[in-house]
């Protein structure tokens, strides 16, 4: 919502321009979400059919590296500063009304898609493209990071961080939205124009003179017309939007009926308390936000001032320490927001959510996943935590809220404090480098069984940490996470699952695909192929029936298709290269769909991560003094930093297809996906990733992969290689 402040601004000819030159050795704090959703959502620079793809955009990257470069060539530095905990204001209410909101645009956009009209479709899709994006705000993190650009993240809102932080002269300027002005920024920069080496701001005395305002009736404003990060739009003047009205000149207007009081505003409108009482907390946010102090300590605003129920508008508070390693990245708000409001809250994935198999995968199967993460946070907390149960409730199903059983998994827990490992037991023959390859690395070491003896060290009770050095942090806290995934046994040896993981892995170096190149990719998507087995969603199943899940295969036999279906959902896992444009090509809402479901189980699995690594943390495991640089470097190198999109999937899918319809009428795909890199070697990848993952199925125990398993697997692996030679036969690839 944050482009609308900046076009009623630009409309208002409240933004004043000026040269770049001017910042010129300067540090600048920016709101990294707000620079991150005018990325998604300005017009030079959205690709509308994101929501459709999921993944990250094919040109971010470049656009991100541009936007550096410019910074390097002004000579400004940039701190990045990202949002953290989310304020009470934020609730499941408000949450769940943003989320349906966008579910609903989803749905009616792959409803215009379905109907032929493919340009209206890209407009529609386009209306949702800042829906679900916490893995891209992951990514951009991780990305900064390795750039060696600075980065934190606030206790909870990075608007109040950085008008804090420009306030105590720690930086310069501030860069966002309307949210730095009411939290009391005097003005903010609203955009760097790199390419004529110009910048714009907006001053709060020229905002407050052109409305005739003052400040407090002015952030009424700015949260009524959801032009603020702490509060979505008033219901009524959404749907004034829609029909064509600014929303915050239709705030203004309202505003002026009531006495430019909000909450007399609120007080009117019908039917909705929960929004009443979300803006009653979002007010006192604007007064009392936590911040970080240069000393390291989170702090209300104006604390001398703070009433006795902060709690009630800001959330429950977590130890200083947490706060710290939220700021340096080691783990990201989710599970935190989870553990202090006592909920995790579901909202509808990308493709709109109604399939059966995927609320059952989040209802259901994910339900361990999310408790052991949440019991890890859980253990090292204030008593008062340990004891409090959290609830899981779903979007379809409100009213049905499921406790997790987070207190009872407590001796599961503690299962995984055998690992502290020290740097000089990590020398091995492998070959492999963990900061390369944690997962692969972590399951070939423990091969050796000498050296997975060795590994068995409990730390002594009250004795002080000794692990220092990030690759010692990064192995400890990958095998902890393996041994709790249920791959290592009690006494550090593969099980049954971490031997056929490495039979997996151990064929996708074999053909290449597991290289320093591609290592993050290759061992990620494997172990997600099967994870998604153990949950008995990796198979030929129709879980996404037509309609309204359009664009399953549709060529040749039952056979043909059932196959193109599961070698397809393995090609999900993998990465799709794609020039730095938007995409254009075919869409399935089908394959999407299993895509948003192995996004789920891949965002549990990196919360997992997180949160095994603030437990080593948090335990005392790790020495004291360990730079803070270093921290940030452990967040960055877990695995699970990147989705994928939809891309790969689509390649597959398509040239299976073809192959299965009659030699005369195959098409060449590589024409229907223009600005693929190169759709060959991608193919390519996508069989090494298929033998890959067909390998670790055959070499793994009947005990655990059933022998019906393996033959589905089998067969299309059969099927696979008689389809690509029928492929080579024809004059090219495809066609």
């Amino acid at each position: 919502m944050a482009n609308a402040f900046r076009e009623w601004a630009k409309a208002e000819s409240l933004e004043s321009v000026g040269p770049l030159e001017q910042f010129r050795d300067t540090r600048i704090a920016i709101d990294a979400e707000d620079y991150l959703n005018a990325l998604l959502t300005t017009t030079l620079t959205r690709e509308p059919l994101l929501p459709a793809l999921g993944g990250l955009p094919f040109a971010l990257q470049k656009h991100v590296d541009e936007d550096l470069a410019g910074f390097r060539d002004a000579g400004i530095t940039p701190v990045f500063v990202f949002n953290g905990l989310e304020v009470a204001s934020k609730d499941r209410a408000m949450i769940g009304r943003e989320a349906k909101k966008a579910a609903a645009t989803l749905s009616e956009a792959w409803s215009i898609y379905d109907q032929g009209r493919g340009d209206d479709a890209v407009v529609a899709f386009g209306k949702a493209c800042s829906y679900r994006t916490y893995h891209i705000v992951r990514w951009l993190q991780c990305h900064l990071h390795k750039a060696h650009v600075t980065i934190q993240s606030a206790p909870y809102t990075a608007a109040a961080q950085i008008v804090y932080m420009e306030r105590e002269d720690y930086v310069d300027a501030v860069a966002g939205s309307a949210s730095c002005l009411v939290f009391g920024a005097d003005k903010v920069i609203t955009n760097f124009d790199f390419v004529n080496k110009r910048v714009a701001w907006v001053e709060s005395k020229q905002c407050l003179g052109k409305l005739l305002m003052s400040r407090e009736p002015f952030a009424d404003l700015m949260l009524l017309s959801g032009c603020t990060s702490i509060l979505p739009p008033l219901a009524e003047l959404e749907s004034q939007h829609e029909a064509g009205v600014a929303r915050v000149h239709a705030a203004r207007s309202l505003l002026r009926r009531f006495n430019d009081d909000g909450h007399t505003v609120c007080l009117q409108q019908p039917n909705d308390a929960d929004y009443l009482a979300a803006f009653r907390k979002a007010r006192y946010v604007i007064k009392h936000c936590p911040i970080m102090t240069g000393a390291g300590r989170v702090e209300p605003r104006e604390a001398e001032k703070v009433p006795n129920d902060v709690h009630e508008f800001i959330g429950q508070r977590l130890p200083e320490e947490v706060y710290f390693y939220l700021a340096r990245g080691v783990a990201g708000p989710r599970v935190l927001n989870c553990r202090t409001r006592m909920q995790v809250y579901e909202t509808p994935p990308l493709d709109g959510g109604a399939s059966q198999a995927y609320k059952e995968v989040v209802q259901e199967k994910l339900r361990p996943l999310r408790a052991q993460a949440l019991a890890l946070f859980t253990r090292l907390l204030h008593r008062y935590y340990q004891k409090t149960d959290v609830e899981l409730v779903c979007w379809f199903s409100e009213s049905d809220k499921r406790p997790l059983g987070v207190p009872d998994m407590a001796e599961s827990v503690a299962a995984t404090d055998t690992w502290h490992v020290p740097e000089t037991a990590l020398a091995n023959s492998t070959g492999i480098d963990v900061t390369e390859a944690p997962l692969f690395y972590a399951i070939q070491f423990l091969s050796n069984e000498d050296a997975a003896r060795h590994t068995k060290s409990e730390r002594a009770e009250g004795s002080a940490g000794t692990l220092v050095q990030p690759r010692e942090l990064l192995a400890n806290v990958t095998w902890r996470f393996l041994h709790d995934r249920g791959y290592i046994n009690p006494d550090h040896s593969l099980s049954g699952w971490g031997k056929a993981l490495k039979a997996s892995l151990d064929r996708a170096r074999s053909y290449d695909y597991l290289t320093s190149a591609s290592a993050h990719e290759a061992e990620e998507a494997i172990f997600m192929a099967f994870e998604l087995l153990r949950l008995d969603v990796l198979n030929t199943k129709n879980m996404f029936p037509t309609p309204p899940f359009s664009g399953p295969p549709l060529r040749g036999t039952e056979t043909d298709k059932a196959n193109t279906l599961l070698i397809s959902r393995i090609a999900s896992l993998g990465l799709f290269r794609h020039e730095t444009i938007g995409y254009t090509g075919p869409l399935s809402r089908h394959l999407l769909a299993y895509h948003q479901l192995t996004a789920a189980v891949r965002s549990g699995l990196r919360d997992l991560l997180e949160m095994h690594a603030c437990h080593l943390l948090l335990s005392g495991a790790v020495a004291r003094d360990v730079p803070a640089a270093q921290l940030t470097d452990l967040g960055v190198g877990l695995p699970f930093v990147r989705e994928p999109d939809l891309g790969l999937a689509l390649v597959v899918k398509s040239y299976l297809d073809e192959l299965s319809n009659d030699a005369a009428r195959r098409s060449d795909i590589t024409k229907w996906f223009n600005h693929a890199v190169d759709v060959q070697e991608d193919l390519s990848k996508a069989w090494k990733l298929w033998a890959a993952v067909n390998a670790g199925i055959q070499a793994a125990d009947s005990s655990i992969v059933s022998n019906e398993t393996r033959k589905m697997f089998k067969n299309a692996d059969s099927w696979l290689q008689k389809k690509r030679e029928s492929g080579h036969a024809a004059t090219n690839g495809t066609a």
